[in-house]
Formats: C-alpha cells, structure tokens, sequence
C-alpha cells in the first residue's frame, strides 16, 4: 500500500500494490510490515496502523545471529548479517539494513534506520527516530537523543541531544 502518497521505489514489486493505505482495512489475520526507510515516516505509519488495529510482524533474516536474551517490538526488520548481542533492547519500527551490530545491554527505541554495516557498540542508549549512515558508529555507553542523523562513517563517542546531525570521528555538530 502506498501511505499518503509516498509510493516509494516498489520496482519489480510494483505489481503488488494494494493501492492508498487509507482504503485499506485490516482483518484480525492481516500482520502487516513497514518497508520505509526514513524514520519519521516509519513511525508515522506504525502509529495510524497500531491505531487502526493493524497488528505488525517483525522481519528477520535466517543470517541474523541473535546471541543469549534480548527483547523485541514489533514492525522490526533486521535484514541480513545483523548481529545482536545479549541484554539487547530493542523497541518498534526499528529497521537494520545488513550487517549491522548491536552490541550488549544496548537498548533501542523506536523508529531508527541503521544503514549497513553500522553498530551500537555496548550499553549504548539510542532515542526515536534517528538515522545512521553506513559504517557509522555508536560506541560504548553513548547516549543518542532523538531524531537525529548520523553521517556515514561517523563515529559518536559520548552521544547528543534531540535533531542534530554529527559527522567525523570524533563526532562532531554539523547543523
């Protein structure tokens, strides 16, 4: 389904649209997936779902390796290659694109894009809705706020606040 307006890039699953998700209703057998990258978007969409009582499934790749105990929300796509390590917290409409890794104790909120190969090292704190470039790195026992964008390659070494973009190694303010 399109979501108010946003098509999106289906290419050679364009022949599956259900057409505007607003003509949609959802039957108590539907587990529905959110396949947007952006994180406003994402939870945008999992908010008017949840409260038309759509109920989502999460999506996790065979090659995903999930070591000792974690928790998991729902409408979560772990694509693969992605490693998460023990005591992981990881909340709704999370979407790790390949080969990311979440280190140990480390809790996720909700809605957050990470883009290949980027990590959350150990006991690192990681808000709403934020956006990590490829390769980019959360080290251990950073603190992330929300909304924000971390560049490729960028590497957070204490964490910031609410809708800031860092880049560099150290991770620096660039808005």
């Amino acid at each position: 389904m399109s979501f108010e307006g946003y098509q999106g890039d289906l290419r050679e699953l364009s022949a599956l649209e259900l057409g505007p998700d607003d003509s949609h209703i959802p039957n108590d057998d539907d587990a529905l997936i959110i396949g947007i990258g952006l994180p406003s978007l994402r939870l945008k969409v999992f908010h008017k779902w949840k409260n038309r009582g759509g109920r989502f499934m999460n999506l996790i790749h065979p090659s995903v390796r999930q070591v000792g105990e974690s928790l998991m929300g729902e409408a979560n796509i772990l694509a693969h290659n992605c490693h998460v390590s023990c005591n992981t917290s990881l909340g709704d409409a999370n979407y790790l694109n390949g080969s990311v890794v979440l280190g140990h104790d480390a809790r996720i909120n909700h809605g957050n894009f990470f883009a290949p190969f980027s990590m959350a090292l150990g006991e690192t704190h990681i808000g709403s809705g934020n956006s990590f470039g490829v390769h980019s790195v959360a080290l251990a026992r950073a603190r992330i706020g929300n909304g924000n964008t971390i560049a490729p390659g960028a590497y957070v070494y204490k964490g910031c606040g609410d809708n800031c973009i860092l880049a560099g190694n150290p991770a620096m303010r660039v808005d």
